[in-house]
This record gives structure tokens, sequence and C-alpha cells, in this order.
């Protein structure tokens, strides 16, 4: 079969040491947008960087609107001319045209990779994006296109003494996820993968790397947002007053800016999540213990105007605060499995497996909240049962596969023998079963 891979900076080395074994039995292609991050295994597809006439000529019939509106550039790096969209979407267009790829292997998180998916889905070609299932911890799904809908699975099956072993270690909060493990990285590293980003800059890879001047005070913004939430924040619930916790989710980050696209502005699920409020209840704020630029003045302004929501302080963790919360609300975050496993309520913006757990309830649209907020005020949200959570866990592991998806500047472990083994183990059944 012909697998294309889509090139994305470090990840590329991760997908290069599988296509390594890939390569005896199929056909490897990539298409590489960051020149800095060439592999060496396969045919390569390298675009070049445009010029200004490419840019004024370029046109599509993809339609990139998504794309645009999930773009980090345009979103946090004030980039102005979009006309570079266009421009790849017909380039990736000739080369999936003269490859005639059986699937599209990629994450969804740059803007070359989010165009890649739209032409995928018009030219009907698999678009899968290997990512962490969150839990069981150590497993990954093959996720479609641009959505958390897992396409296939391993199929395996976990026993009930296993089952009921992993829901009480998370039940207790003594796991977490894989890509929430804290791993240090030396600073001679950090200085180097940054000269080698800035070097890409220069030399004309300006789409998802950001101007260094702007990024710099981006930065400095940031690190003044945190400063003034903290000094704002509160350490802890009221126990006495109906509680609901909206944990931020980190941004720029597929998560929310793509998975979760319909609600990536936090700031108006906020505004949205109080006026669903009644006097006597309390809106937490968590922020994400790796905050970026979700975090912004503007967010800050509009919590301090309103005495009924509270931010509580980055080094409060979800421990501390979980077993006195009354409702969680999130876009796609973790801490709905969480719930599920814990018998919490908790509610999602965005429709996902979770939601086939009775207690984690999906609402379509943020301003019907109400009723659903009040099944939870009133101790009638709906509860399940040991078996329903055993239920969950074994679909969460059916439609995963063993083996952990990161790569090698994060977590050079992944780069491990055996875990190389387990994903191209994990990549052949599912190229198998696309057969």
């Amino acid at each position: 079969m012909k697998l294309l891979f889509i090139e994305n900076r470090y990840k590329t080395w991760f997908y290069e040491a599988i296509v390594k074994k890939l390569k005896v039995e199929h056909e490897i292609f990539w298409i590489v947008q960051n020149k800095e991050f060439t592999p060496k295994e396969g045919l390569i597809s390298s675009i070049p960087y445009p010029k200004h006439k490419n840019l004024t000529k370029a046109s599509s019939n993809i339609n990139l609107s998504k794309v645009m509106q999930s773009d980090r550039q345009v979103n946090f790096f004030k980039k102005k001319d979009t006309r570079y969209f266009a421009y790849y979407a017909l380039k990736i267009e000739e080369i999936l045209n003269e490859i005639q790829p059986d699937i599209v292997f990629g994450e969804s998180t740059a803007f070359h990779e989010l165009i890649a998916i739209e032409v995928c889905k018009a030219q009907n070609i698999l678009y899968l994006n290997p990512s962490s299932c969150r839990y069981p911890t150590g497993r990954f799904s093959f996720y479609k296109y641009d959505t958390l809908t897992p396409f296939k699975g391993s199929g395996e099956s976990l026993n009930k003494k296993e089952a009921v072993e992993i829901i009480n270690i998370i039940a207790s909060r003594d796991s977490k996820p894989d890509y929430m493990k804290i791993r240090k990285t030396s600073k001679s590293v950090i200085l180097k993968d940054k000269l080698k980003i800035i070097k890409s800059y220069f030399l004309g890879e300006q789409y998802n790397t950001p101007s260094p001047s702007i990024k710099y005070k981006k930065e400095q913004e940031k690190k003044k947002n945190i400063l003034q939430w903290d000094d704002l924040a509160q350490t802890d619930i009221d126990k006495d007053k109906f509680a609901i916790l909206y944990p931020l989710q980190m941004q720029p980050e597929a998560n929310i800016d793509v998975w979760g696209r319909k609600c990536r502005n936090q700031l108006d699920v906020i505004k949205q999540l109080h006026n669903c409020l009644e006097e006597t209840d309390l809106l937490y704020i968590k922020p994400n213990p790796k905050s970026k630029y979700e975090l912004s003045s503007d967010l800050i302004g509009y919590i301090t105007n309103h005495s009924n929501i509270i931010m509580l302080k980055h080094n409060i963790s979800m421990d501390d605060v979980f077993n006195k919360t009354d409702l969680f609300i999130t876009v796609t975050g973790t801490i709905a499995i969480e719930c599920i496993l814990s018998n919490k309520p908790v509610i999602t913006l965005i429709e996902t497996l979770n939601n086939t757990a009775k207690n984690c309830l999906f609402v379509k649209d943020v301003s019907d909240l109400n009723k659903f907020i009040e099944l939870a005020r009133n101790n009638n949200f709906p509860t399940i049962t040991q078996e329903d959570q055993i239920t969950f866990l074994s679909l969460l592991n059916k439609t995963s596969y063993l083996g952990i998806i990161s790569d090698p500047f994060v977590a050079p472990n992944c780069m491990s023998e055996e875990n190389i083994d387990n994903m191209v183990d994990a990549f052949l059944k599912v190229i198998d079963r696309n057969n």
C-alpha cells in the first residue's frame, strides 16, 4: 500500500523510526513543509517556501475556512496575509493527485496538516491522526481527520480485575495521562531547539513559525497575565455553595483549537456559562498548569468584574479541588474521563466517545446548559455503576492500541525499541484493517 506521512517537526523522527520497518511491506511517501526536518526514509515531496508571486497567483477549490479558524499564526501571532493557505492547498492537492496514497498519517495541529486533512476529505482519502487516548495510559488511537472519532481499534478487551484496578487508580487521582507526565529538558537542548526553529524561520518557514519579535512580545504578555492571574486568584473552593469548575484548556493546542473548534474562544464559553448561573452558584476557573495564550487580559478583566466567577491559582492542583466540585464543564478536556471513572457529574461541549457514559452529558449549545446544571444542582444528575465504568473503560481500550505517541524532543523514551515495535504493530493492524 502507499502510505503518506506529514512532516511535523520532531514528530517526524518518531514517524521515521516507524517507517523504517513499515517500508519492508509498503511504499512510503512524505509531504515536508519545514525543510529542517526532512526525513531520510521514503520518497520526499518538499513544498517550496512561497515567494510573493506564488501567493498572488495561488488559488484552490478546497474550503479552507476551518483551517483558518484553527490556525495558530492567525489566532495568536498577528498573521494578516493568509494567501499562503491557497498556495499550500494547491501544492498538497498536486502531491496527493500524483501519489494517490491509500492512507495519510499526520497530526491535526499545524496549518499544512489541517490543509492536508481538507484535501483528503475532498479526494476521499483516509487521513489518520495517531494520538494519545489519555486513558488507559500507554495507549493511543488513530483519530479520523480532524476529529476525536477513533478509526477501528485493537479490539483488546480488559478483564474485570484489570479494569477495576485501572478505575480505582484513576478515581484515587494516582494516575496521569502520558502527555501530562513531567519530563525534564536541559537548557542546552532547549537552546538548540530555539536556534533550529529561528534558523528555519529566516530560511523561509514563516507559516508555522511566528516572527521571533512577535513571539517574544507574546511570551512577555503571557508571563504578565500569569502573574496578574495568581495575584487575583483564590486557593480553595467554597463547599457551602454549588460549585461548577471549568478547567481552562491550553492554547494554542489541537485539543481545543481543532477538536473543539466551535468552542475555541474560551472567554465566550465562560461568558455563556456565567449566564446560566443562579445567584448562589459559583463558577471556578482553573488555569492549565502550563498556561499559555488562553490566559488573556480580556479574560482576566471579565472574571474580575463578576463576583461569582472565581480564579484558582496555578499551584492548585486538580487533586485539591476535585472532590469539592459539584459539576465539571469542559470542551474536550481529559477531566471528562476522570469524572466518568469517579462517578462525578460532567458536561462536555464537544461530543466524543466519552458521552457514551451516562454521567457525561453532551450539550450542543452552551445556551442550553441551564437544565443540565439544574440536574446537578438538585442531585438528579445521572450516575453510573461500576459495571458501566468497566464497559466505558473497555471501549477506550478496544478503540486504542498499545504504544506511546510523542516525539523525541519532549519524550526521548518514545524512541525505545519496545515502543517503536508496539507502534509498528499498531500501524500494520490499522493498515491491514483498511485494506
